[in-house]
């Protein structure tokens, strides 16, 4: 019996992942787990009583998995076993490769869970024992290594492989892709042209019914339905926008939304352009113009810490809002020629802003680790609800790959 039931939790686990990987936390149902675990659903009710155990079950699963891995990669390297891992950047890129091909499935599912952690207390504490363990392996690691960075650079490594998980994984790409980009022989723009099909940048009104919108009072509403979905994307994930629940968070009738917004698909892609927009408008403010001749190196360092820290500090719940949309474009390819759009566009000006300090091109690889950098720093930060004495380090981990990159 005891065997029995442990091969149920095991399946329901496994069930739970596979959802989370292609629904997110909103689709996690008792209904929907017992499918994809091929169990009854009498079974999840009775080991899980409640979706958040579910889904605590699933984070156990999937960190018992990682530090198993990890714990068996540090035993080989201390063994000799693996001689091409000579510092932490082979890990950085091991890790990455695997999220975007073996272990996608479990990438995209610890994603969601992570992203779930800055919307509950019951979630951020979840999140920080993820990253505790996760650091803590990885400075263990590093110690078989030999390379004595320091604990405080190691936790910049695990930052900067969460970062490219979060901006290459919703973007499909395959293995030799990645590959041939975190070694510097491709261009990311050329490899986001490929999904740049269309024009990714339409207005607001070319994403909805471009009959409803005659006068200014139509434009209100539609601005009051992106924004209600907008709220639902950061309180539930993307896999909770739907008509009804716009129409109640917006205090419109049930047809409402569908009316300025013939599918789900346009909302989302309407209130994806606008957080996007949102933070553009927020980076290109606190950097101002990249050509500036007054910008050094070390200002460039100030800069991006502050813009750093105002995201975390106002803007943490919008950005749970802007990476569930980001992440859902792993499920849904239509979602993508944006996101693709703004990388490029995000990839460019932090090259051109280099290059303008630096007096020189900057070379793919150190503008992409920035931008990861950015992004894993702030995924931790806004999941865990670090304080400021937790992101005391920001600027150092900044200037460390700013220099780098413009040496």
């Amino acid at each position: 019996m005891q065997a029995r039931t442990l091969q149920a939790r095991q399946a329901i686990a496994d069930g739970a992942i596979s959802v989370l990987a292609q629904s997110g936390v909103a689709g996690l149902t008792h209904r929907a787990v017992a499918k994809a675990a091929n169990v009854s659903l009498a079974s999840t009710t009775y080991h899980y009583a409640t979706k958040g155990d579910i889904l605590a079950e699933a984070s156990r699963t999937l960190l018992a998995g990682y530090l198993e891995a990890f714990k068996r990669l540090e035993g080989r390297i201390s063994g000799g076993l693996q001689p091409e891992f000579m510092h932490l950047e082979d890990l950085v890129t091991r890790v990455v490769l695997n999220a975007v091909e073996r272990d996608r499935t479990r990438s995209l599912a610890w994603c969601e869970i992570v992203l779930y952690g800055g919307r509950s207390e019951a979630g951020r504490m979840l999140a920080q024992d993820w990253f505790a363990q996760l650091d803590a392996i990885w400075r263990s690691i590093d110690a078989h290594l030999g390379s004595d960075v320091g604990p405080e650079n190691v936790s910049a490594a695990v930052d900067r492989a969460i970062g490219h998980i979060f901006l290459l994984l919703p973007l499909a790409f395959a293995r030799p892709q990645v590959q041939k980009l975190l070694s510097g022989r491709t261009d990311l723009k050329a490899l986001l042209a490929a999904h740049v099909e269309r024009d990714a940048a339409r207005s607001f009104e070319e994403a909805g019914r471009t009959g409803a919108e005659s006068s200014e009072r139509s434009k209100e509403v539609r601005e009051r339905i992106v924004q209600a979905a907008i709220d639902i994307l950061i309180d539930e994930g993307a896999s909770a926008v739907s008509y009804g629940a716009v129409a109640d968070r917006s205090g419109m009738v049930r047809s409402g939304p569908s009316y300025y917004f013939p599918t789900i698909h346009g909302l989302l892609e309407t209130a994806q352009q606008a957080l996007f927009e949102r933070a553009k408008a927020r980076y290109r403010e606190g950097l101002g113009d990249p050509a500036a001749a007054a910008i050094t190196e070390m200002r460039l360092v100030d800069l991006t810490t502050a813009i750093f820290l105002r995201e975390v500090f106002e803007f943490s719940r919008e950005n749970i809002g802007y990476y569930s949309v980001w992440m859902s474009g792993a499920q849904n390819p239509d979602l993508r020629p944006v996101l693709a759009s703004f990388l490029g566009d995000q990839y460019a000006a932090w090259r051109r802003r280099l290059a303008a300090v630096a007096g020189h091109d900057i070379n793919r690889t150190a503008v992409l680790d920035i931008q990861a950098l950015f992004v894993g720093k702030l995924i931790r930060a806004i999941t865990t609800g670090a304080g400021m004495a937790d992101l005391s380090g920001a600027r150092e981990d900044f200037s460390v790959v700013i220099r780098r990159a413009c040496v």
